[in-house]
């Protein structure tokens, strides 16, 4: 039986891994098992909910990697920190934004399968997340209120993660950054336990086709 890691790694591959070793699975990962499904998603004319839920993975994800820390009982505050590594901004309340993101995005599709009601979908908007917030009294918007409503154009989101990916790759392969590796390091042993003994699925291969 075949013993794949990846879709082009066998655990081989991990037995004494280089540090280019470990960029090069992860890589694999979640090019093949995450990106590849969220673009086929896309393609077809139902996906995009689905491929939202796919990509709302990435964003607590990438704050442990980058930390080298779990998100375990942490997940909004490395939903949210990671949400603003991919979409940077200056503009004020972004904190805020991405934290209405998490509730009425990210939960909405883990618990529910869909969306909050207060948020839409479009791939005709210019940007990733359009966010309406209650006016001021001088009329500007109060970015620190509760959102009024959402609109996500799942094409740039799917982009804007995308390429953050792959710049994320890039400082890993060039290892200008000591920590920044190191985080990844840190993540990638502690989630595939490397070191440790080879694991024991207790049982043959033939119990596990249906053949004993």
């Amino acid at each position: 039986m075949d013993d794949f890691l990846s879709p082009s790694y066998t655990h081989e591959k991990l037995e004494e891994p280089s540090f280019s070793d470990l960029v090069d699975v992860f890589e694999d990962l979640w090019r093949h098992y995450i990106f590849d499904p969220v673009r086929f998603l896309m393609r077809t004319q139902y996906g995009d909910i689905a491929a939202m839920i796919i990509l709302c993975s990435y964003f607590e994800a990438i704050q442990s990697y980058t930390t080298g820390e779990s998100s375990l009982n942490r997940s909004k505050d490395f939903f949210v920190k990671g949400f603003m590594q991919v979409f940077s901004s200056k503009a004020p309340g972004i904190e805020n934004a991405a934290q209405e993101i998490y509730k009425y995005i990210r939960c909405g599709l883990a618990h529910e399968g869909m969306l909050s009601h207060k948020v839409s979908y479009s791939r005709a908007g210019a940007k990733a997340f359009f966010l309406t917030y209650p006016k001021k009294p001088d009329g500007n918007p109060d970015v620190c209120a509760r959102v009024v409503s959402i609109i996500v154009n799942p094409a740039r989101m799917y982009e804007g993660t995308e390429h953050h990916f792959n710049g994320y790759i890039n400082k890993l392969r060039v290892g200008d950054d000591q920590d920044l590796c190191d985080a990844f390091q840190k993540s990638v042993e502690r989630q595939w336990d490397l070191g440790s003994s080879e694991k024991n699925v207790g049982i043959t291969e033939s119990e596990f086709l249906g053949n004993a």
